[in-house]
């Protein structure tokens, strides 16, 4: 058994992270998941719904991450541990779909004490993403890296949101007699913080990053965070970077972002090829200074993302030369 009575494992939610999860997961007593409630959910623990079934009743944008969790949890859940889903804020995103869904206007779901705060970040953090693109394909290079620090920004704020609710929430759950893990993404860091401070020392915190061991070995940096992700964790922890960092690290997200592959990625002849695409990705982009930045993203904002690597790594390798 663990001396660690909660652990916050943080990971991105892909299938080579699993095998590190069942590792923290198979210690605990009560299994807490980064996500709402969701209908059916019970039934798929208990064998009752197909997982196949259960997939078809949720979207997922890692479908096969999705499917081989849910064998997971079934195997612990059979074993006798507490699988709890648990994520306020998208609970609350969901009621606020709904409302609208149901023809309420936004003063009356302001009108909502509990609703209040999350329609008012997901409406900034949407407001700033759609400023975002249309700027991304027209703007000047300054300009589109003021969008990407405004987005930044926003979502730090809806980050610190999620924390503070998932932390209450999680607090609510603790008994002095069961262990816990703690799923959350890899940007979610902030979840330690507001959750330390809802236990006040009464339960022994540990965090774990599950996919350590692969990032050492691809000898990846800042556990292969991309440089956006970087800056937004800098607003959300120091609400404050300086304004050439800022810049900087807006600047090389812009390139990232047209480099890093998207679609969901299966281990085979790589054990872990999302690790291993960042990796790389972030070796490029750390190579590259602001006006490096500028130049090239003139070039390749409207371009694929194989003719875009083709043009960065050309330019990174010229460079270096």
């Amino acid at each position: 058994m663990s001396n660690c009575m909660v652990t916050i494992g943080f990971s991105p939610h892909r299938v080579e992270a699993l095998p590190f999860a069942r590792e923290h997961m198979a210690i605990h007593q009560l299994i807490v998941l980064e996500e709402p409630p969701t209908p059916y959910f019970a039934s798929m623990l208990q064998g009752d719904l197909s997982i196949a079934d259960y997939l078809l009743k949720h979207d997922s944008a890692f479908p096969e991450f999705t499917k081989r969790m849910c064998l997971l949890l079934r195997d612990f859940h059979r074993s006798g541990k507490r699988v709890s889903q648990v994520e306020p804020y998208l609970e609350k995103l969901q009621q606020i779909h709904e409302l609208f869904r149901t023809g309420k206007k936004p003063d009356e779901v302001m009108r909502t004490p509990s609703l209040k705060k999350v329609y008012m970040v997901e409406k900034r953090v949407t407001e700033t993403l759609i400023d975002f693109y249309a700027s991304s394909v027209k703007d000047p290079f300054e300009k589109v890296v003021e969008s990407v620090k405004l987005f930044a920004q926003a979502d730090a704020r809806r980050l610190n949101l999620r924390a503070q609710l998932r932390a209450k929430a999680i607090a609510s759950l603790a008994t002095l007699r069961e262990s816990i893990y703690v799923e959350a993404g890899y940007m979610h860091f902030p979840l330690f913080r507001y959750l330390s401070e809802e236990l006040a020392d009464e339960r022994k915190i540990c965090v774990v990053f599950l996919l350590t061991p692969v990032i050492n070995r691809l000898k990846g940096k800042r556990r292969n965070l991309g440089p956006g992700d970087v800056l937004t964790l800098h607003y959300s922890f120091h609400n404050a970077i300086p304004h050439e960092l800022a810049d900087l690290l807006a600047g090389r997200s812009l390139i990232y972002t047209k480099l890093i592959r998207k679609e969901e990625l299966l281990p085979g002849k790589s054990e872990a090829p999302h690790s291993e695409d960042e990796a790389v990705v972030n070796r490029l982009v750390d190579s590259l200074n602001y006006n490096d930045c500028r130049r090239l993203y003139h070039n390749i904002r409207l371009a694929t993302r194989e003719r875009a690597s083709y043009v960065v790594e050309h330019y990174v390798k010229t460079k270096s030369t």
